[in-house]
């Protein structure tokens, strides 16, 4: 995949997004005056711009990642985050101290599990770092814990994007929309957003949407990845 391919597809994502926000906040406020939007209108856009903001954003990564691998770049000339997000799932059996499966888990003492981990994550250290590097992108652009600041960070950061391309206002507008998201999910946000805010913080997401379309094709045209 080329940077113009790659653009194109992150414009033809973006574009039906956007316009299926539009369309919601056109039905749902359009004809009301800003003072009035009700508070149920507000929750539901909100709910609806985390879903189509987290699913971009992984989809802009996932397409990152793709173009990283599809260049079969050896371990030793990505920068070292690329090498530790493609060891994700040997770092996660290390911390976890886990089995392979419970029968072992039962017949093994802690210490000999500890052991074994530590010879595999060695194993999977030396497959990767003598050829091309392959990384998952489900693991590196795990998403667990909801998209909001620190996940967003962490992104960025295990694929080797400078962290500050996100401006620090986009960063605590998309922990607002993810708070206010989980809030209405657990029952827990019933009153009414000041039309103010929701309107400012909405702005500036959609605006994180279209920056990250500039930030994933220029950090595939810079090739970034690549250690110095």
């Amino acid at each position: 995949m080329n940077v113009a391919e790659l653009r194109a597809q992150l414009e033809e994502d973006l574009a039906w997004r956007l316009d299926e926000l539009r369309h919601l906040r056109n039905r749902l406020l359009g004809s009301d005056i800003e003072s009035e939007w009700s508070a149920s209108s507000m929750r539901a856009i909100l709910v609806m711009q985390y879903a189509h903001l987290e699913g971009f954003t992984r989809n802009a990564f996932s397409l990152y990642v793709s173009v990283v691998n599809s260049r079969k770049v050896n371990a030793v000339q990505l920068k070292p985050q690329l090498l530790a997000a493609a060891l994700g799932p040997e770092f996660d059996a290390l911390r976890k101290n886990k089995g392979e499966n419970e029968d072992e888990e039962e017949e093994e003492g802690k210490l000999t599990r500890r052991a074994r981990n530590h010879v595999s994550f060695l194993q999977r250290l030396n497959e990767l770092t003598a050829g091309h590097l392959e990384i998952s992108a489900e693991t590196a652009i795990s998403m667990e814990m909801n998209l909001g600041r620190d996940v967003l960070r962490r992104c960025l950061y295990m694929l080797a994007i400078p962290m500050d391309e996100v401006s620090r206002a986009q960063y605590s507008s998309i922990e607002f929309v993810k708070n206010a998201r989980n809030d209405i999910a657990h029952g827990s946000r019933k009153d009414r957003i000041s039309s103010g805010m929701f309107k400012a913080h909405t702005v500036k997401c959609e605006q994180f949407m279209k920056d990250l379309t500039r930030i994933i094709t220029s950090a595939t045209s810079r090739q970034i990845f690549l250690a110095e």
